[in-house]
């Protein structure tokens, strides 16, 4: 059988959909899998150096691969899962989370502590940015584009003296020996999804059928359901790549926990807060979980008051 896969052409997206291919292969032996790259809105962003929270909706590296799943294009798309907006287009599902890499932030150049005052930090994420002035107001936060390589050049060539990224990334490239320290996710709660992949693919339709069934192989029960609490939260409180927003869902044995995140930009106002429950569904927890932040205010730091504790949004 032969099975096209749609990537962005970055190393990381290309590494993570070999990663796919290979898994498939192994499971089913004898697959042909072709992989097509599709350049995205946010990939060409990145040249201009337009900062990600200029965009209003965060599904900018995931549109096209979307647009070509629908039209019959390719069979499958491989994303990071924290591009992929928290409500899907109608006619595409996730047909499977595989094994999620660690998904907590990490400090490249520098430990928070070391940096000295007034220190220069690159990122690109509103929520990175906020929780590092929540412990050092006084670094200088300055924008980052650019894939991994890209940002870790810009680092050595002095522009930064420290750049903030994903574990996941720089675990899955085998550029892990760059760390200088992993933030601690009870206060730098991570990005929804991070670390997470997920093997998007079309409903209902019998083309797709076969697709469906290959990728079933690579689930992994865990990931799912953490994934799908912290994308319910995200929907819930009405966030995008605008807003510092995070959240994080551990199991341990039958429960899960989820915790969630929301700050002001400045970071100088930090809203908590968790809910842990067993044999639940996720979809629930997200919602309960917004609830108690936009009971805090949590609606008048994202902008939005009209959001009130009990809002039913669709699933």
């Amino acid at each position: 059988m032969n099975l096209t896969i749609g990537t962005r052409g970055s190393k990381l997206a290309l590494a993570q959909t070999a990663w796919v291919a290979d898994a498939l292969r192994t499971t089913h032996p004898g697959l042909d899998i072709e992989t097509r790259v599709i350049g995205t809105r946010g990939d060409a962003s990145q040249a201009s150096n337009v900062p990600l929270s200029s965009f209003a909706e965060k599904g900018i590296f995931a549109k096209e691969l979307e647009t070509a799943l629908l039209a019959g294009e390719i069979d499958l798309a491989v994303h990071s899962m924290k591009d992929l907006e928290h409500t899907l287009p109608d006619g595409l599902v996730i047909a499977a989370v595989p094994p999620r890499e660690d998904p907590r932030d990490a400090l490249v150049g520098s430990t928070l502590d070391a940096l000295p005052l007034g220190a220069k930090v690159g990122t690109g994420s509103v929520r990175r940015r906020a929780l590092l002035l929540s412990r050092r107001p006084d670094l200088q936060l300055l924008e980052i584009r650019g894939n991994i390589d890209t940002r870790l050049r810009k680092w050595r060539e002095g522009q930064y003296d420290a750049i903030c990224l994903a574990v996941a990334g720089l675990n899955r490239l085998g550029l892990q020996e760059n760390i200088a320290e992993i933030l601690d996710p009870d206060w730098f709660t991570p990005d929804p999804g991070q670390g997470a992949l997920a093997i998007e693919t079309r409903e209902a339709r019998e083309e797709a059928e076969e697709g469906r069934r290959l990728s079933a192989k690579l689930k992994h029960l865990d990931s799912w359901l953490a994934t799908v609490a912290e994308r319910s939260f995200l929907k819930a409180i009405g966030g995008s790549c605008k807003m510092p927003v995070g959240a994080l869902a551990v199991i341990e044995g039958n429960t899960m926990t989820l915790t969630g995140m929301v700050a002001s930009p400045d970071g100088k106002t930090i809203l908590r807060g968790s809910v842990s429950l067993s044999d639940t569904f996720p979809l629930g927890m997200g919602q309960q979980l917004a609830d108690i932040l936009m009971a805090q205010g949590a609606g008048r730091l994202l902008g939005g008051e009209e959001m009130k504790p009990g809002n039913k949004l669709p699933v």
